[in-house]
């Protein structure tokens, strides 16, 4: 078992954000749904023209693609040509086949039909507005113009012959980057989106070369996307130092699978964003790690004593005090750290320490070198512990923190303060791909942060008299 702190869910009523094929339902914790397929509420004969929707969202606009059969991968694909009311549509092309909703005689509840149709919203227009100069990168790199914004996990519907619908095939792209917008004109937006893509699905390449002005489709993935910082990013609480980002979601249904994509945007307090690497959304898995944090004094209290005793001062807001044995040797560990911790780049803390004598101490992030400080007596030192960058990135599973020197003296350590820009706040979107079409298929939270470490404001503890000390294993209140 690992005990961490409670998580902290930022964002559980889903506000401050963008949706995208999807809409939100319930008000203390919300969820995300699709919102992208609907069923009939109108027989629809061969030859018609006109469909009657049970809902018909924003984004059932002219010119986007749709399929109308008893699920989204079967039955006949259409373009939208007209919006009739705020429930029914017109198609560019008659249907080729009757569907029917109910065929009992009026005033009866009895049914034959076993499958309702329903009307799935498949893709968006959009279109290459240019091609890659280099002919070898032409299949890879994508210039995309999108009615909506672009991130990384979205997919693409293309062909060759675009207005061949049946030959529309799927390809997921790695890397979305905004180079820029123009005005709607028509029937488009207000705005409309300019990309450069990179294909991430498969080959990573088209199957053909793209032409300037071809069109193609945006999936119709259901999304919800936080705005950027100052008018959407979501502040960490200073409490909290290393943690986990974590979200909820899944598919309701076994026999459909879906997938949740995840991405994020970190910032430092002035608004720099920190994790900026050719685009600003990096996708990222669930239990992402945040390391660049500070950490409390009092984390430590939930630390796995070996020799010693330790306590927490009230004194400048809460004070760690290790208290050495009566052979002058203190030690404690962080015994298991789960997920281990990434060593591909360098990331450290200044921590003040004040020891009553002369002390030497020790701090290993294993299985890194041990790092060796010599403490002056009765002298407020920096030291500045440190994971180093390791070209095999071999994971850091444990911390060990020693000290030698007079037996029963004490030795005070002060808040770790992250030797760098602190993650200060973020924003997030989530994607729900695969089989992500109508309202009972896949479910999504906002995100959540699990601290690593527990600590007193979870506990509501007090703090030591100053005399007595904490033993591993024993929680005061």
């Amino acid at each position: 078992m690992i005990v961490r702190g409670r998580g902290q869910y930022l964002d559980p009523q889903l506000i401050k954000g963008t949706l995208r094929f999807a809409q939100v339902r319930g008000s203390n914790f919300s969820a995300l749904q699709p919102a992208n397929k609907f069923p009939l509420t109108a027989n629809a004969p061969a030859g018609t023209n006109t469909l009657q929707l049970s809902s018909r969202p924003s984004w059932y606009q002219i010119g986007c693609l749709i399929r109308v059969g008893v699920t989204e991968n079967f039955g006949e694909l259409h373009i939208i040509q007209d919006l009739i009311s705020p429930t029914s549509l017109d198609t560019v092309d008659p249907l080729a086949y009757s569907y029917e909703v109910e065929d009992a005689p009026v005033g009866t509840f009895t049914s034959t039909i076993d499958y309702i149709p329903y009307v799935t919203l498949l893709g968006t227009p959009a279109n290459f507005f240019a091609v890659a100069a280099t002919a070898s990168l032409q299949r890879r790199i994508l210039y995309i113009e999108s009615w909506y914004p672009l991130v990384p996990g979205d997919v693409i519907l293309a062909s060759n012959n675009p207005t061949a619908r049946y030959s529309l095939a799927e390809y997921a792209l790695s890397r979305t980057t905004l180079v820029g917008t123009r005005p709607g004109v028509g029937f488009e937006p207000p705005t409309v989106y300019r990309y450069e893509c990179v294909v991430g699905s498969g080959s990573g390449l088209l199957s053909f070369v793209p032409k300037t002005g071809m069109p193609l489709f945006l999936k119709a993935q259901p999304m919800f996307q936080r705005s950027g910082y100052s008018t959407g990013d979501i502040k960490i609480d200073p409490s909290i130092g290393p943690c986990l980002v974590d979200v909820f979601s899944g598919g309701l249904l076994h026999e459909h699978d879906t997938t949740t994509v995840l991405g994020l945007k970190t910032y430092d307090i002035f608004g720099n964003q920190l994790n900026y690497v050719e685009q600003e959304w990096q996708q990222i898995l669930a239990n992402q790690l945040i390391i660049q944090r500070n950490i409390t004094s009092e984390t430590f209290l939930l630390w796995q004593r070996v020799q010693g005793h330790f306590q927490l001062l009230k004194t400048g807001g809460g004070v760690f005090q290790a208290q050495l044995d009566s052979n002058g040797e203190f030690v404690m560990s962080s015994d298991l750290l789960v997920p281990p911790w990434s060593s591909a780049t360098q990331n450290g803390w200044v921590v003040p320490i004040l020891a009553e004598a002369d002390v030497r101490m020790t701090i290993q992030f294993e299985p890194q070198a041990l790092q060796v400080y010599d403490i002056p007596h009765s002298v407020l030192t920096l030291i500045r512990p440190k994971i180093v960058a390791d070209p095999n990135k071999a994971p850091i599973t444990k911390i060990v923190i020693a000290i030698k020197g007079s037996p029963n003296s004490y030795v005070q350590m002060r808040q770790w303060s992250y030797d760098g820009p602190i993650v200060n706040s973020l924003s997030y979107y989530i994607l729900g791909t695969g089989a992500a079409f109508g309202l009972d298929r896949w479910l999504a939270g906002g995100f959540c942060l699990k601290p690593l470490f527990y600590d007193l404001n979870v506990l509501k503890a007090n703090y030591s008299d100053g005399i007595s000390g904490y033993d591993s294993g024993y929680i005061y209140f």
